[in-house]
């Protein structure tokens, strides 16, 4: 084994090497500011480019250069340099603590996500790698109002580069790494490039391509007669037409296609703590909190793929007016299989899903000139997508094959005619939950904002979004046989539901000074409603009520020291109204998507960028939030609990067992009260055409909670990522380190099915999994580009 990675890493050496002198995005030089001074950061938060200092919204900006430098290829990589941004296992992501931690795809997110102005609306497209990105803003707080579908906890907005007019140019950077793992450290490397080819003045084309390719995070003990696809492989192929006939008109034109393989970072889960009365011990296994061994007896492997057009034309009448049209196409497909009890024992060894996914958007939007006293949008919006999914999980529940086959459990048995011993039945498994479903989606918005600038230095703005939207869902599961059914059996549920809702925003801006603005605003964001794709009971109906925000928030930002620092600092509390939350129902024993009653986030946000002198650049963002439920009756009580009235450690059969509690005042899962990420960089001119860089990032969370009880609670991370290198006028290379001091930290904690309920047992057992990111433990590479 330890000659194979040996060989991989020399191969992997080579490409970047390769890649190095020949075909490495890129790192163009950029035109410092003045000695003193910061340069203005361009923002589309407003869907209008705008300095992010005259933006009223709480915005974090990760630039490209920050995305190279600090080695963020992905958007959960982005968490440690946007402190409101967290994330959750199956791509689920919060700001400000609120998000949605599901793994159904049958509602959207609380956090929507944007890439060149189409919203996506599944979450298949943010395991995405980032290739030729401008720049990422991580918007706090509601945003739906402008960006065509539902935000009610925030919004990622991606911004990729566009073709240059007049300009062939081509560039390129590859990464190769090395992370931290018991026994065989772990390799990877990754390669992105871009061309950019003119076709005449009026026209340009820009291609981009990315591949990587990176072992698994965890270590491996798996049945090699399977199919186990453990690392992540990515292919992701882009172009572009950007096409300017007249100066008044453009047409920009977008295709991609991206695919993953790979189960890392996903469904390679390993213990994290055995609970009293494990089965597990006895049969060698390991628990721990940096434990990264991952056992198998069934296939693991998930293959994903995402892609897509879309058309943004452009027209600026003579006025100043200028009309947008978004169309867009956008689909998501996923099949996997993996072993979700980490064993190399059949307790609950199968969870295997096929997915397709597919959406149609349109916008057409009318800016007003900016500069004039009145400005603003108007805009109209449709959206629709198509889901399919069908699915079995289940396992024997450690029953040995020769006890399975016969009588009670008659698991893969002959049916024979007659009574017990005879099998009357030949189920699947001792435990086992099967779905198909149907899910059709539409939504209808009108919107517009205003801003009116009262006197020279303060500015009133109001909008609104009007919001029809209905879905229908096909739902049928458990028509397999089990000796147990996992939730209910031989369930039908065909369901439609529909919702309309006016938000809101009305706020103030005043600009105290040249270089200082107040602001404040309050509004609503509304989240449509979906269902949850498991049935509580039968006939009960899937539905889930539109998730709603009201609140407001207060900043200010500006510059200080003649331009050498930038500052932005608000403070917001938003109450929601019909939370969508997953819980797993012991009496079930499987997941169900439910509305909680009502929560509050609330807290403050501080960023900063400083340049003390020529060279160096200092920046740091923080934010302190308290997120919690203010009511929630029928959150489901886990395993073993018996606070809050809970008796759910005792048999579920029993007359006094209490399933369910009401979490008021319990934290929000995938909130953190207080997270902080500082930065250094300095880069030192050694001649005219060479520099020496250096740079330091640290980032601070304090414990995090991965679910509803003090269990399942992330302990304090702290992390240090350190980097040096040179830069010329067309080439770059720097070794770096991340996550240094190895403080390992899983992205989730759950608890875990296979053990829940051992042969034989009365009482359910809490035995804690994990999962991890690339992030979770120190990651030592070398990074290198060229631009020509």
């Amino acid at each position: 084994m330890k000659s194979v990675k040996k060989i991989r890493l020399v191969q992997s050496a080579s490409i970047a090497a390769i890649a190095l002198y020949s075909s490495m995005p890129a790192f163009a030089q950029e035109q410092r500011p003045e000695e003193g001074a910061i340069g203005d950061i361009i923002v589309t938060a407003q869907r209008r480019s705008e300095n992010v200092l005259k933006v009223p919204v709480s915005v974090t900006v990760v630039s490209s250069d920050q995305l190279i430098q600090r080695g963020a290829n992905d958007l959960s990589a982005v968490t440690k340099l946007a402190p409101s941004l967290q994330v959750a296992q199956d791509n689920t992501f919060s700001v400000r603590g609120v998000g949605t931690a599901t793994f159904a795809n049958t509602v959207e997110a609380s956090v929507s996500q944007v890439v060149d102005d189409v919203v996506l609306g599944n979450r298949e497209f943010a395991s995405n790698a980032f290739y030729d990105v401008a720049r990422v803003e991580v918007l706090n707080g509601p945003q739906g109002l402008l960006f065509g579908k539902n935000a009610s906890a925030g919004l990622v907005n991606i911004t990729t580069n566009k073709p240059k007019l007049g300009e062939m140019s081509f560039s390129a950077d590859g990464e190769l790494v090395q992370r931290e793992r018991p026994g065989d450290n772990g390799t990877g490397y990754q390669l992105r490039s871009t061309l950019n080819l003119p076709m005449g003045d009026r026209a340009a084309l820009r291609f981009n391509a990315i591949y990587s390719d990176q072992d698994p995070i965890t270590v491996s003990n798996v049945n090699p007669a399977v199919r186990n696809d453990l690392g992540l492989k990515n292919v992701g192929l882009r172009a572009k037409l950007l096409f300017e006939p007249t100066d008044n008109l453009s047409i920009y034109v977008i295709g991609d296609y991206n695919l993953q393989r790979g189960i890392t970072g996903r469904y390679d889960i390993t213990f994290r703590e055995f609970g009293s009365g494990s089965q597990y011990p006895a049969r060698g296994l390991v628990a721990g909190e940096d434990n990264l061994n991952f056992a198998a007896e069934a296939p693991n492997y998930r293959d994903s793929g995402t892609g897509g057009i879309q058309a943004n034309i452009s027209l600026t009448f003579p006025n100043g007016m200028e009309l947008s049209s978004i169309s867009a196409w956008k689909e998501a497909k996923s099949n996997y299989q993996f072993d979700s009890d980490q064993t190399p024992f059949n307790f609950f060894s199968y969870n295997s899903s096929d997915q397709k996914y597919d959406q149609y958007s349109q916008e057409l939007r009318l800016a007003l000139p900016s500069g004039n006293p009145l400005s603003g949008q108007f805009g109209l919006y449709y959206f629709h997508s198509s889901s399919t999914a069908d699915g079995f999980r289940g396992g024997n529940n450690g029953v040995p094959d020769f006890v399975a086959i016969g009588f009670p459990f008659c698991i893969g048995a002959t049916v024979t005619a007659g009574p017990p011993p005879a099998c009357g039945v030949s189920n699947t498994s001792f435990l086992g939950q099967d779905y198909d479903y149907r899910l059709k989606q539409n939504s209808y918005a009108g919107f517009g904002q205003l801003s009116y600038q009262v006197t020279d230095t303060v500015k009133l703005t109001a909008g609104a979004r009007l919001t029809y939207e209905k879905a229908r869902i096909a739902l049928q599961e458990n028509f397999g046989q089990y000796f147990v059914t996992l939730g209910v059996p031989q369930n039908v549920s065909n369901e439609s539901t529909d919702a309309t809702d006016l938000s809101y925003k009305v706020g103030v801006d005043w600009q105290a000074t040249p270089d200082l603005m107040v602001y404040g605003f309050y509004g609503e964001g509304f989240k449509g409603p979906g269902f949850s794709n498991t049935s509580p009971a039968p006939n009960a109906e899937l539905a889930v009520r539109p998730e709603i925000s009201r609140g407001g928030e207060l900043g200010v930002k500006g510059k200080a020291l003649d331009g050498a620092v930038t500052f932005s600092l608000s403070g917001f509390y938003t109450k929601f109204y019909d939370l969508q939350v997953q819980a797993f129902v012991q009496s079930l024993r499987t997941f169900v998507l439910s509305n909680a009653a009502t929560a509050t986030t609330k807290g403050v946000d501080f960023s900063f960028q400083a340049h003390p002198f020529d060279g160096l650049t200092l920046s740091g963002s923080a934010a302190y939030v308290d997120a919690r439920f203010n009511d929630y009756p029928g959150a489901q009580c886990f395993p073993t609990q018996t606070t809050d009235g809970c008796k759910a450690d005792i048999n579920s059969s029993l007359p006094d067992f209490v399933g369910t509690f009401n979490a008021k005042g319990y934290r929000l899962p995938l909130s953190s009260r207080f997270t902080a990420a500082l930065g250094a960089e300095y880069a030192a001119p050694i001649s005219d055409s060479l520099e020496a860089q250096f740079g330091v990032g640290y980032y601070h969370r304090s414990p995090q909670s991965g679910g509803i009880g003090a269990a399942f609670t992330i302990p304090t991370w702290d992390t240090i990522d350190l980097r040096a290198g040179l830069k010329a006028n067309n080439w770059t290379i720097s070794l770096f380190c991340k996550n240094c001091t190895n403080e390992v930290r899983p992205i989730s904690i759950g608890s875990d099915g296979g053990d829940a309920n051992p042969v034989g047992t009365a009482d359910p057992v809490l035995t804690l999994n994990q999962r991890f990111s690339f992030d979770s433990v120190r990651t030592i590479g070398v990074r290198a580009g060229v631009n020509f």
